[in-house]
């Protein structure tokens, strides 16, 4: 219940959604004044939720800072999520998602023999016929890990969770049965950092932040970056809002 409920503020939560409400006003409603406070938030997110010195800015004073992995840890969490797309014509094919990163940083590190095993987590999303997901992002990411040279005895899954919460709360069962001394690498998005290692806390993990995927750009802005308004930074823009509230939700409700 909790996980569809996520589903629909999601949707609630997206600029477009918001975008869409505001043209809808401006064109149905009779009155004036609605029409302009409508108007002028619709105006302003456009053009501030598109530019992309704002956008980066807001990203800059959110995401984990990324750090350099130092000593040896026994295990590597990767939280699934946007790492695989779903399948596409040829299904014996991997679709490499947005959120790869998490992956690729996580061969790298046992390549250098930074960690022994690496843990992935996450499970089916769909909610009925309302979202489908077949991906089958654990199995997917397994096989692209292995294709990468890294032995599949080294290579654990996590099938069950639909959220960060479970996550964290499936880890820790999985941290028990095998007695690994602690702490451990926790890998995903920078943005995705914070609510992360704060449900991974509470479930009494020890972990390392180990933040990829990085979506603000720290080298210096072009001014034609600063000017000419871009879509994606609208796209980026959702995504930081949804964790946001996200994060306050996992407070309110005692996952994080």
């Amino acid at each position: 219940m909790f996980f569809t409920l996520s589903k629909i503020i999601d949707f609630l939560l997206l600029p477009i959604t918001w975008i869409i409400l505001s043209a809808c006003l401006i064109a149905f409603t009779k009155r004036q004044k609605i029409k302009t406070i409508a108007g002028f938030f619709l105006i302003s997110l456009l053009i501030l939720g598109s530019n992309t010195l704002i956008v980066n800015s807001l990203y800059s004073a959110y995401e984990i800072p990324q750090i350099q992995a130092k000593g040896h840890y026994p295990l590597a969490i990767i939280l699934g999520g946007g790492m695989i797309r779903e399948p596409q014509e040829d299904h014996n094919r991997i679709n490499i998602g947005e959120s790869a990163d998490r992956f690729m940083q996580a061969a790298i590190l046992y390549k250098h023999g930074i960690v022994d095993q690496i843990l992935i987590t996450g499970g089916n999303t769909s909610i009925g016929n309302l979202k489908i997901d077949e991906s089958n992002e654990t199995e997917q990411v397994k096989r692209v890990l292995i294709e990468m040279g890294i032995p599949a005895n080294k290579i654990l899954l996590e099938k069950q969770a639909k959220n960060t919460y479970e996550n964290a709360r499936n880890c820790r069962v999985i941290l028990d049965s095998l007695a690994l001394k602690q702490p451990v690498l926790l890998i995903t998005s920078a943005y995705h950092m914070r609510r992360s290692m704060a449900c991974f806390n509470k479930q009494g993990i020890q972990a390392i932040a180990y933040a990829v995927d990085s979506k603000k750009k720290d080298t210096q802005l072009g001014v034609l970056e600063c000017i000419i308004p871009s879509e994606r930074e609208l796209y980026k823009l959702s995504v930081l809002v949804r964790e946001l509230f996200g994060f306050v939700i996992y407070r309110i409700m005692g996952y994080a």
